[in-house]
């Protein structure tokens, strides 16, 4: 997939909240590439584009394209757009339990995303297909979790359910939008474990977004840094872990906790995310840069690239 110059803006009391603004990125078949930043910076919007989520009563997509199997996605019609969701590329969203219908069993509900792109299916074959996605997701009881409700489930089986009803058509991409997040510590591992099983197994593209650089580090070829709408590095793992060139990804790494530090020496990024609907002048982590230059705050930074990696920064080369 090839995601070029793309924008999205939303509608807010009157105001247009730049959410998305020029964003380039290409996902490679077969990695996992991790887009990380904070709350507010782009990223679910991204991935919401790239399925054509944003509802038209919220905002749009107001330029680029995404390529994907030889078409533009955006030039997409309603039923085109269904025709690749849940079968070319399928997403699992941030809380399993609000994405399942509290009175529907798990089996009704990745059975209706069988039926949807395959219509002409018997129920049987339907239970079928659904049964083994919940086999592969590691589930040793299949059939009883087919009846069962999302309320009788814990947090971690049901963020495997959602997960089977990501891969019982067999996408070739997959979007983990913080797969992990409402989960404990052992259960997270479970989960991701069991990603990086199924991305094997079924040679899956992976997009996972997080703000858990660890996890990241752990988990993914190359990882993007999204910061106001931007992407403002893109590197492969080991790079930005060794050497981020742009300071907002520098500070994102410092950020994190370490047991041997000193509690009173933990470094702490000052200040917000802009407001995205009056977006300063120039760089729009400028107001927050430790290195910010006179020409940060009234000049958009340039894009580096070096054939590998980008950066959008006036001074970009750092070490951790």
């Amino acid at each position: 997939m090839r995601i070029n110059n793309l924008s999205v803006e939303y509608y807010r009391q009157g105001r247009i909240l730049q959410a998305v603004r020029d964003v380039s990125v290409n996902l490679r078949e077969g990695e996992t590439l991790a887009l990380v930043g904070e709350s507010g910076s782009g990223k679910s919007t991204l991935a919401h584009a790239v399925l054509g989520l944003i509802s038209p009563h919220d905002g749009r997509i107001t330029a680029g394209a995404i390529e994907f199997g030889g078409k533009d996605l955006l030039k997409n019609t309603p039923a085109a757009w269904q025709s690749v969701r849940g079968k070319e590329i399928a997403m699992v969203f941030q809380d399993p339990f609000a994405s399942l219908n509290p009175v529907l069993t798990t089996g009704e509900q990745i059975g209706e995303a069988v039926r949807v792109h395959y219509p002409s299916f018997s129920k049987a074959t339907c239970r079928e297909k659904v049964i083994a996605a919940l086999r592969e997701v590691m589930f040793p009881d299949p059939e009883r979790i087919f009846g069962a409700y999302p309320h009788q489930l814990s947090g971690g089986q049901r963020q495997r359910v959602v997960l089977a009803m990501a891969i019982v058509n067999r996408p070739r991409i997959l979007i983990a939008d913080e797969p992990t997040t409402a989960l404990d510590v052992t259960i997270q591992k479970e989960i991701l474990d069991l990603l990086d099983r199924l991305k094997k197994e079924l040679e899956l593209t992976v997009l996972l977004i997080t703000h858990n650089l660890p996890l990241a580090s752990e988990r993914s070829e190359r990882i993007a840094v999204m910061y106001a709408g931007e992407i403002v590095e893109i590197n492969c793992t080991a790079d930005i872990f060794r050497k981020p060139r742009h300071p907002y990804a520098r500070a994102l790494l410092l950020s994190i906790p370490r047991l041997t530090a000193d509690p009173g020496t933990r470094y702490i990024l000052q200040g917000q995310i802009p407001d995205l609907t009056c977006l300063p002048p120039g760089c729009p982590f400028a107001p927050r840069c430790a290195d910010v230059m006179d020409k940060c705050r009234a000049h958009a930074a340039p894009e580096i690239t070096d054939g590998h990696s980008r950066v959008k920064c006036f001074v970009h080369s750092y070490t951790v």
